[in-house]
């Protein structure tokens, strides 16, 4: 499918592991855009894309006990200027600029070791369940009256859990 059908928006895959005492996350991700997201880029209002992680220790006679939550965001903006599309990680600041929305999207599909809990904090032989899920959100700061009048806009897009099992 491509970027305009509205085709799959999901993580492929995921997993956390340790480097240098720190579990890092790395995954795959598909993230084919909704149009209204594609026509509010075009119209120069940014889309913020954001990875949502929550990791829990499992526990067998008591409740799971939650170990970490991160939130990765990031600012998808088309600059009419100079034709490009920067991509601003809103949790560090860098930004990068893309030719085309293709190659932007390709770049934010792979996520690449991101510090996310130290390994101190998790007890060793012990099951822990990672938990990814994305969302896409049409962030141009429109007021809610206009949002109101455009209400059949696809303001929201968000995935499905995906969820696996880490032994520690």
């Amino acid at each position: 499918m491509s970027l305009e059908d509205g085709g799959r928006f999901e993580v492929r895959s995921a997993y956390l592991e340790p480097v240098d005492g720190v579990l890092r996350l790395s995954g795959v991700l598909d993230l084919a855009l909704s149009r209204a997201a594609i026509a509010a880029l075009k119209n120069g209002v940014p889309v913020t894309l954001q990875a949502e992680l929550v990791v829990n220790r499992k526990r067998h006679y008591l409740p799971d006990q939650g170990v970490a939550h991160l939130v990765q965001r990031w600012k998808l903006q088309y600059n009419a200027l100079s034709e490009h599309y920067a991509v601003t990680n809103i949790n560090s600041g860098q930004q990068t600029s893309y030719p085309s929305l293709s190659t932007a999207l390709t770049s934010l599909s792979e996520i690449h070791a991101i510090p996310v809990l130290d390994e101190a904090l998790t007890e060793k032989h012990q099951r822990y369940e990672g938990s990814l899920r994305l969302s896409a959100v049409i962030d141009g700061g429109l007021p809610d009256a206009l949002r109101v009048l455009m209400f059949w806009a696809d303001w929201v897009r968000t995935s499905e859990w995906y969820t696996w099992t880490l032994r520690i």
